[in-house]
């Protein structure tokens, strides 16, 4: 990742999580001004117990399509995920996420897909500046790649982006 995508996921640092749920094999998190949607293999854990994932998904009644672990346990686990303040981001060498909160949640957004043979690469986790027209920042992390779009000038940056601040974004080497 570059700097650039380095100052815009510093942005997470210091948000309160305001919105979590889930989106079929998608949690959704919200952070004010800034949404991730975690895909691939995202887990949330707290106190070094997983409390929801979203390979949970998968287990489900074969019935009805909300019946299933992922929503079970995110209904079972939401107030005690919810209100952190993001204390720190980390960004592995492969584009893994590790979001670390005041309240002892963290959530992990790991590349789940190698090399693509049969299809194109997945989308593992994305996180935006939910802006109605689509001109607010994305920064998308695939399989092998990243893809980055800044944003139109006032398409909702609140703070810009500034240079990272002691406790900032972690690049592991």
């Amino acid at each position: 990742m570059d700097d650039r995508m380095i100052q815009f996921l510093n942005l997470l640092v210091g948000r309160k999580l305001e919105h979590f749920c889930c989106e079929a094999e998608i949690l959704d998190f919200g952070f004010g001004v800034l949404v991730l949607h975690a895909m691939g293999c995202s887990r949330v854990i707290k106190d070094n117990d997983i409390l929801v994932t979203t390979i949970d998904y998968q287990s489900w009644d074969q019935e009805e399509s909300t019946n299933n672990d992922e929503w079970f346990n995110m209904r079972r686990f939401h107030s005690e995920i919810m209100g952190g303040s993001v204390d720190s981001v980390r960004v592995s060498p492969w584009n893994d996420l590790h979001i670390t909160m005041d309240n002892g949640v963290m959530i992990e957004c790991l590349v789940a897909n190698a090399y693509p043979h049969y299809e194109e690469e997945l989308e593992q986790w994305v996180l935006f500046e939910p802006v109605g027209d689509g001109s607010g920042a994305f920064l998308t992390v695939y399989n092998k790649r990243v893809n980055f779009h800044e944003g139109s000038p006032g398409s909702g940056k609140q703070e810009g982006y500034s240079p990272l601040p002691n406790g900032g974004v972690q690049v592991w080497k």
